[in-house]
């Protein structure tokens, strides 16, 4: 593996570095400041209201319900995710600029990048689902892969009952792997032959920590079993040096720091 690049003069310090270089990933506890916390998951439950198109439903749920039928309240607990909200909602777009969050990527990214993707990732009491173990490389279009930083949020406590981060450490330093599609959804599942489970290392998280990750980290989250709900913000960032792979389509994506747009995406 090639040595740790020297960090730019972002927040993060040198252990943490070369931590996410060796690893895959990091924890930053309480990068997140408790007001910005509230604030972010009142934006969800609002944003649950405001765009009811925009969100997905647990599987659960449905089965005996329409989301019509559901009471603002029960809407809200019913919902297991939202994205692509940082173009809708100018509140999610001061959360994605927050300014701990963007001082840390400075570290890993340099002084420019922009979203790449955005996702509220939720699990509600009892009938959170699991999401299954994949890269979130496999989704990206753009290159180079090592431009890309993962960031989730945990706004609630995540813990091995509600369904924390599991994550095999070092695995970013495998290429894609290959996936499938769960059947019935838009998911990939990383093949089972790449996941060991007797390497998997769940990730506890207390309300404000953030996990910065590569885009290659084989990751999942289990079912929630608990009676908390657990809901977390995922934010993809990509760097300057970023290009969309060719043939691929093009999308348009918010700067968050810096001047140089990373091209074609």
């Amino acid at each position: 593996m090639s040595s740790t690049p020297t960090p730019p003069l972002g927040s993060l310090t040198a252990r943490q570095v070369s931590d996410f270089y060796q690893q895959g990933f990091i924890i930053v506890r309480g990068l997140i400041d408790p007001a910005t916390v509230e604030s972010a998951k009142q934006t969800i439950d609002d944003f649950i209201l405001q765009h009811p198109d925009d969100v997905l439903y647990e599987p659960e749920v449905l089965k005996t319900r329409t989301p019509e039928s559901l009471s603002p309240a029960e809407r809200i607990m019913a919902v297991r995710g939202i994205h692509q909200q940082v173009a809708k909602d100018a509140r999610f777009l001061a959360l994605a600029r927050h300014a701990a969050l963007t001082d840390a990527l400075v570290s890993l990214l340099g002084g420019d990048f922009k979203v790449l993707q955005d996702m509220a990732l939720i699990k509600p009491p009892r009938i959170g689902s699991e999401k299954p173990a994949h890269q979130d490389a496999a989704y990206f279009e753009v290159e180079p892969l090592d431009q890309i930083v993962g960031t989730w949020w945990a706004l609630d406590r995540a813990t091995v009952e509600n369904g924390c981060m599991f994550v095999w450490p070092g695995s970013h330093r495998l290429p894609v792997v290959s996936h499938t599609h769960l059947e019935g959804t838009p998911h990939l599942v990383l093949d089972a032959a790449h996941a060991d489970p007797a390497r998997q290392v769940p990730l506890p998280m207390e309300s404000g920590d953030v996990l910065l990750f590569s885009s290659r980290l084989f990751h999942f989250t289990p079912p929630n079993r608990s009676d908390h709900r657990r809901r977390s913000l995922q934010i993809h960032y990509a760097g300057a040096r970023c290009r969309l792979i060719p043939g691929k389509k093009a999308r348009t994506y918010t700067l968050i720091r810096g001047e140089t747009q990373p091209e074609g995406i």
